[in-house]
């Protein structure tokens, strides 16, 4: 055993001293292994935070793997999604009610309405329509809300007699642009008209210049300013629910809402989100795009460092025979050369992990690839660390592996006649 661990730790040693004689040669070598390692974990790097900005931005509007929408059709209406007029209300508030009894009954703990349509809101430039959406509490971690100021609604928001509302930057901009902490107000018109309180202010994009809200569902805001029945309103109700088993629970709860709705109800569930809208894997194409990128870097890395070994290996044809002559095995000079490949690569791609890390962790780079999107973790992908470093040893053992067994065929007589 001792005497393994001292042939072991010798050959490592021994790697090591070579590569600090050569530095010269290892350096001249290791630049095109340094610079395609720092290029992989580049573009692992990228594409893993455009596949967290994309994921981020599928949750925004479809939500979270696996959010499952409901809609109805009575037998007094079309449908409680398209109908007009208080028939339809009454239905679209009938289905809400039963779906909520069966998220209930299965124990789904995120469930919201979703329901989008137009608030004329007075602002001091005069009355405007704008889009809003009515919302339950757990809509916000359901579709990934992010607030820049202020707070998310609660269940208390329900009994405000002045209805809570949470806006987009847009928004505050044509009131003034407020501090949300001095609890601004707008004047929402209607049969009777409220005065609303702006409680909190959602991140959207920059590109979002249009002024929008959300409300409260089955609050004072839905339930004494709500807009009218005739303008056909699209109520729609959805559950966050677990991938494995969601399909089944969606099925159960439409199905106990029908019967529990009476004879000439249809309610059907679909998936809303990226999962139910791409067949497969919503992400898979880029996830291609991106391993074709690195493997193609990785090798003309390889190459060119298998290129430079073998040079290498026949300028040493005299000191690897003088080696072999004073005893040195095949099997620990193919070691030794080996590992001389894998040592010098390692410390290359550790090096170009770092300019990886130092590129993707600029503050201006990381924006354009995220476009202001929040999507949490590491400033530079751990995936993306360990690929590199992984690479580098991979393409200095396969770089290596050749120059070895070049290595090993060299003779005594070689060294005498070179």
């Amino acid at each position: 055993m001792n005497r393994l661990l001292t042939t072991v730790v010798g050959t490592f040693v021994e790697s090591w001293q070579e590569l600090r004689v050569h530095r010269g040669r290892v350096v001249l070598s290791l630049v095109g292994v340094t610079i395609a390692v720092a290029s992989l974990a580049v573009v692992v790097g990228f594409g893993s935070l455009a596949e967290r900005v994309t994921a981020a931005y599928s949750e925004q509007y479809g939500g979270r793997a696996a959010t499952w929408t409901f809609s109805g059709t009575s037998p007094a209406s079309s449908g409680t999604g398209t109908g007009t007029g208080p028939a339809a209300v009454a239905d679209a508030a009938a289905l809400d009610r039963e779906l909520r009894a069966g998220a209930e009954r299965y124990r789904v703990r995120y469930v919201t309405e979703a329901t989008y349509l137009q608030r004329d809101v007075q602002f001091p430039d005069g009355v405007a329509s704008v889009s809003g959406t009515t919302v339950d509490p757990a809509y916000a971690e359901m579709h990934r809300v992010r607030l820049g100021a202020g707070e998310w609604f609660t269940e208390a928001d329900r009994d405000r007699l002045a209805p809570a509302i949470v806006v987009n930057q847009a928004f505050l901009d044509r009131i003034g642009n407020p501090d949300i902490s001095t609890h601004p107000t707008v004047r929402l018109p209607g049969s009777p008209a409220v005065t609303a309180v702006v409680i909190g202010s959602v991140v959207t994009s920059e590109y979002d210049t249009d002024p929008t809200m959300f409300q409260l569902a089955n609050s004072v805001a839905t339930a004494n300013a709500t807009a009218s029945p005739d303008l056909g309103t699209q109520r729609a109700f959805e559950v966050w629910v677990p991938e494995a088993d969601g399909k089944a629970v969606a099925k159960r709860m439409a199905s106990d809402a029908e019967r529990a709705l009476g004879p000439g109800w249809t309610v059907e569930p679909s998936r809303s989100d990226a999962g139910g809208s791409v067949g497969g894997d919503p992400l898979g194409a880029l996830r291609w795009v991106i391993a074709g990128t690195a493997v193609l870097v990785l090798v003309l890395g390889g190459l060119g460092l298998l290129n430079v070994s073998l040079v290498s290996v026949r300028q040493r044809i005299r000191e690897i025979g003088i080696r072999r002559g004073v005893g040195a095995t095949a099997g620990r000079i193919f070691v030794a050369v080996l590992l001389e490949n894998v040592l010098g690569t390692l410390v290359a791609g550790g090096i170009g992990v770092m300019v990886g890390a130092a590129v993707l962790g600029n503050d201006t780079v990381r924006g354009l690839i995220t476009d202001g999107v929040e999507i949490g973790g590491a400033p530079f992908p751990v995936e993306a660390a360990l690929v590199g470093v992984g690479s580098a040893v991979l393409v200095g053992a396969l770089a290596g592996f050749l120059p070895a067994l070049v290595a090993v065929r060299v003779k005594v007589i070689d060294a005498i006649r070179y």
